[in-house]
């Protein structure tokens, strides 16, 4: 049967493109060239083609196929040499003239660009939109095969710069080497092609050209977000995992293999949270609660223990988690409407140990508070008592329906009252009225406002001394003699009650503040912390006004707690530490070291001239703190900072049975008009500095009541300060 042509049909869904005949070559050469290439309209039917095909047209027909564009339509093949003779079925089908026209128009109006090349790398076909996407104008390309048409791209810069020769060798063979691969192009103008080659039966290939550009930028953006997002995930606070409805594992984040302490190469071999769990029971990376039964080694049922609780929750829950090593995780567990669940997992070690040394900070605030001999109480504006101490419930009991001390009600209510109008403390100011048990007692009091942020009073502290024995000792002694004036005045137990009093007024204020501030910041925390609205900005602030805060509390409390130390050496225990011989030479060495840590943050040197063997029986312990003082007072009030200065210390046996210590220095000196008042409690120059002006008093007291001997100013002038010290060798106790 003469003639050539091609059975076609129309198809509705994905079919070939087109189909190009060589009829030079016999029929059964010829048909296995077929391309059988899918398309959206047409669907060459290989089977049925070697059946019906025609025989051969000439070589001028088929190169007539080599080059069509948009403007041209296929050639209609010579009826030369007869035509198709098609089956029954098929011969009320349009002619092949039509249905070729059909599929040249088809090729030109395809977005994809398509060549294909016979075995000997002749071009069978080309269209339009193939040269569009290389940027070539329509008919201006003339090439005889596909060698040709590479070397022209690359010529022309395509594929980059380097031998054009060799480029062309590249590209042929990953042409003809490829069966169905797929590769992609980046074009000099940034354009990205897709590139599909196919090989035809019987050598040569069909390529399709793509332009990929925009579906590779929205890929690219695509991928930057999904970066981002498990960026995101892996760097927040919190570690995650959701699972689906059957609890299996469908993402988690790095975070959580941290906080659980799971190597990443075995997490990803969980895929649900029974093999999760597993592990971290068998591994002791989770433990079971303190009130589960003993299971032993079973680990089944332990899995179950756990599982049967915490695995699937009809609600919203949180649960407390300790870790091996010694974090608190709190799991969050959220329940998803389609049946699986997203826990969370957030380490709140640091949060607990901030509530326990909160907690702490309380408790030693309190025992610093009940250890003090004054009575303290704090009432709100209403006159509430909201706090007290020991000392004050000793003396009124534990009722808070405790009235104010003084002659009348009213009094005390107008001292608060004024107290919250001015926002001003009350000086100290005596009062009398009856305890608990009906007597009488006499108090040393003064009133302090509390403020809030604002400046308004919101509490008021009241700090009495029980001055009781002060008083009958003042009535007792009101007669004596004026040359006891200066014992009773240095053994008075009013003025060392009321100058400590005055002295642990500012760092109990502080203190109270302090803890008032700090309450309404974990407050704070806590309310967003139950809200899950815990920002890290939150969190960082808050721990800033902790530390701050209880670096305030720290340091007021050890000034209270020194200041109460060193008033009850003086007004309770005289007598420091147990009687005992020592040498007088070695033990001042020893005082000297323990004080080394303080001098060798000055530039002064502390030199002795004792005489070895010189045996005391006496009291070392309120030596050492005569001793310990005496330097201690130079440093703070001798010497400025950075000033190098000397320290001279000289013993001797001066008489029988007695010492003569002699302390000199080279500091700035005691100005003439102060001398007389050095050794008065709680007199000091740098008061605002940290001096409490007791030390020197201390030494007085311990000299005159332990040591049983004096210590005296020397008063002559010149630079520096001299003391001279006389106890005896031998101490008796009275």
């Amino acid at each position: 049967m003469a003639g050539r042509g091609a059975w076609t049909r129309a198809v509705g869904s994905v079919g070939w493109r087109c189909l190009i005949l060589d009829s030079q070559q016999p029929t059964n050469a010829r048909v296995p060239n077929l391309l059988k290439y899918r398309t959206n309209v047409f669907d060459v039917q290989y089977e049925q083609f070697r059946r019906f095909a025609p025989c051969s047209a000439s070589r001028q027909e088929r190169l007539s196929l080599l080059h069509c564009n948009r403007r041209d339509a296929f050639p209609t093949p010579s009826t030369a040499c007869g035509p198709l003779l098609l089956p029954a079925s098929a011969r009320s089908a349009p002619s092949l003239d039509d249905a070729q026209n059909r599929l040249s128009v088809l090729l030109e109006h395809m977005d994809e660009g398509v060549v294909m090349v016979a075995a000997d790398l002749t071009i069978l076909a080309l269209n339009g939109p193939l040269l569009d996407l290389y940027g070539l104008p329509p008919n201006s390309v003339a090439v005889r095969d596909f060698f040709d048409f590479l070397q022209c791209l690359a010529e022309r810069g395509e594929f980059g710069p380097g031998d054009t020769a060799a480029i062309v060798a590249e590209q042929l063979e990953l042409a003809r080497c490829a069966d169905r691969a797929r590769h992609e192009h980046r074009r000099p103008d940034g354009r990205i092609l897709e590139i599909r080659t196919r090989a035809l039966p019987g050598g040569g290939f069909v390529r399709t050209h793509i332009d990929i550009t925009e579906r590779k930028r929205g890929e690219d953006e695509l991928a930057d977000k999904r970066e981002t997002l498990r960026l995101i995930l892996d760097n927040i606070g919190q570690g995650f995992i959701l699972y689906d409805r059957d609890l299996r594992s469908i993402m988690y984040n790095k975070k959580l293999l941290e906080l659980t302490d799971v190597p990443e190469h075995l997490a990803k071999n969980f895929k649900t949270m029974e093999e999760s769990t597993r592990f971290q029971l068998e591994s002791g990376r989770l433990f079971l609660p303190a009130d589960a039964p003993d299971f032993g080694d079973d680990i089944d049922a332990k899995l179950k223990y756990v599982l049967d609780r915490t695995a699937r929750p009809n609600r919203e829950c949180i649960y407390v988690r300790p870790q091996h090593d010694g974090r608190i995780l709190e799991v969050r567990v959220v329940p998803q409407p389609d049946g699986g669940q997203l826990r969370t997992f957030t380490d709140i070690t640091k949060w607990v140990n901030a509530d326990q040394a909160v907690r702490q900070s309380r408790e030693i605030l309190t025992g610093v508070i009940d250890s003090m001999p004054a009575l303290i109480d704090v009432r709100d504006r209403d006159g509430v008592i909201l706090l007290t101490n020991r000392s004050f419930r000793e003396i009124h009991g534990a009722s808070p329906t405790v009235p104010d001390r003084g002659p009348t009600a009213d009094r005390a209510e107008s001292l608060n009252r004024l107290v919250i109008e001015s926002g001003q403390g009350v000086p100290f100011f005596e009062e009398s009225g009856q305890d608990a048990k009906g007597r009488r007692r006499d108090w040393l009091t003064t009133k302090m406002p509390l403020t809030d942020e604002a400046g308004e009073v919101t509490h008021i502290v009241t700090v009495a001394l029980d001055v009781t024995a002060r008083k009958r000792a003042e009535e007792e002694l009101r007669d004596a003699q004026a040359s006891l004036i200066q014992a009773e005045k240095m053994a008075s137990l009013a003025q060392l009650v009321a100058g400590v009093a005055h002295e642990v007024n500012t760092p109990i204020g502080v203190t109270l503040t302090a803890i008032s501030h700090l309450d309404e910041e974990v407050v704070k925390i806590r309310a967003l912390f139950d809200a899950n609205r815990v920002k890290r900005s939150d969190f960082q602030g808050f721990l800033d006004v902790a530390w701050e805060t209880t670096r305030m509390i720290l340091s007021n409390i050890e000034r209270a707690a020194n200041l109460i130390q060193s008033f009850k050496q003086v007004a309770v225990d005289q007598a420091s530490g147990e009687q005992r011989v020592f040498d007088l030479a070695a033990y001042v060495d020893e005082v000297l070291l323990s004080l080394q840590p303080r001098l060798r943050k000055t530039k002064v040197t502390v030199t002795t001239d004792i005489p070895p063997g010189l045996e005391i029986d006496g009291h070392p312990g309120s030596f050492a703190q005569v001793l310990s003082n005496l330097i201690i007072n130079a440093l703070v009030h001798a010497y400025d900072e950075g000033q190098e200065g000397r320290i001279l210390l000289i013993a001797e046996e001066a008489s029988a049975g007695w010492v003569t210590m002699r302390y000199s220095d080279d500091g700035k000196g005691i100005p003439p008009d102060i001398r007389n008042r050095v050794f008065d409690p709680f007199f000091t120059t740098k008061r605002g500095l940290g001096a409490s002006g007791l030390g020197l008093s201390i030494c007085a007291n311990i000299m005159a009541t332990t040591m049983k001997g004096s210590i005296a100013l020397d008063s002559a002038d010149g630079p520096g300060t001299r003391f001279l010290l006389r106890f005896p060798m031998w101490v008796k106790d009275a």
